[in-house]
């Protein structure tokens, strides 16, 4: 009997074979690492690794594998949040800068906060983590994310979105966002929507219930993207919980705002090449700026006895009074 070297047996794996493995470890927590299981996917197949070899210049999908697996996650693994998220940063090219009202430093790092605001990038979260300076801050956080940085999860709970409404993410970020999610659409499979709707509440009534206990969370209410026209109803639904229910001590709420910053500024930052440079140069020679307003009780701003939409509209004017050009 002769037996197929397994380097040649791999070479004939089919496209979709490769992808289907790679499906698998995605979907199998316990699998192991997804970029061990990419990698293995280009050595095993000449269609993957030709059409990701394409895909790489213009989305840098295994850059960002690698980065997750060999940086993300095991500095939030040894460090937690906070001070993974500073290492991480520290060690990027991505200059950044934040304000916080230094007389209400108490309130940000001890009292019951409810933390929301414009999410432009993919950084987002990490660069709010580096600020806040506690170790109780959780982040509503779409489940891929979670997938793919195992030690970010006890930080997470946990939302379903949609991945494929490819003109949502066309007017939010473009055709690198559309692609994105379609990247993301082929490991992850999204539950049905009564099933989605109830991962979704789950995640707020336990965000409630850790801001509730004393902890902190941060929400984007837009979604995500460079234009947020449209707030979500879980921020209102999670505020509405805090007001009806509170806690032994006041909870409060602090808008954020994140500005000189997009997922076009990462991609340029971690991509090669003469153009990536230049943009990093002339496009994005300015530093990231993350503002932190002052807190203020949640029951004033939302009031008692007012619906999930009045909740939305109270915490959307709430921001926009702080930050009067978002």
């Amino acid at each position: 009997m002769v037996q197929v070297p397994l380097q040649q047996d791999r070479a004939r794996r089919s496209f979709r074979s490769a992808l289907g493995e790679l499906r698998r470890v995605y979907a199998d927590e316990n699998a192991g690492s997804v970029l061990v299981a990419f990698d293995e996917a280009r050595d095993s197949s000449r269609a993957f690794r030709i059409l990701s070899g394409l895909l790489e210049r213009i989305y840098p999908l295994r850059t960002f594998l690698e980065l997750a697996a060999d940086e993300f996650d095991p500095a939030i693994g040894r460090e937690g949040l906070h001070r993974g998220c500073l290492r991480i940063l520290s060690k990027t090219s991505i200059d950044w800068v934040f304000r916080i009202p230094r007389e209400h430093e108490q309130i940000l790092w001890s009292a019951p906060v409810l933390f929301y605001g414009n999410h432009p990038s993919m950084l987002t979260p990490f660069l709010v983590a580096a600020v806040v300076e506690r170790e109780d801050l959780g982040i509503m956080s779409t489940n891929y994310v979670r997938r793919l940085l195992p030690s970010f999860r006890p930080f997470a709970f946990t939302f379903e979105v949609p991945l494929t409404r490819s003109w949502t993410e066309w007017r939010r970020g473009g055709l690198r966002r559309v692609l994105a999610y379609r990247l993301v659409n082929l490991l992850h499979t999204v539950p049905p929507s009564e099933e989605a709707k109830a991962i979704n509440q789950r995640g707020l009534r336990d965000g409630a219930a850790h801001v509730r206990a004393g902890g902190c969370v941060l929400i984007a209410p837009g979604g995500g993207g460079k234009r947020d026209r449209h707030w979500f109803s879980g921020i209102g639904i999670l505020a509405r919980e805090l007001v009806e229910r509170p806690g032994p001590a006041p909870a409060y709420v602090v808008p954020v705002r994140e500005e000189n910053s997009s997922n076009h500024r990462v991609y340029a930052h971690l991509m090669r090449g003469p153009i990536a440079r230049a943009k990093c140069a002339i496009l994005h020679r300015h530093p990231v700026r993350i503002t932190f307003a002052a807190p203020s009780p949640i029951s004033e701003v939302v009031g008692k006895g007012s619906t999930v939409e009045d909740a939305v509209a109270a915490l959307r004017a709430h921001y926009e009074a702080q930050f009067p050009s978002a």
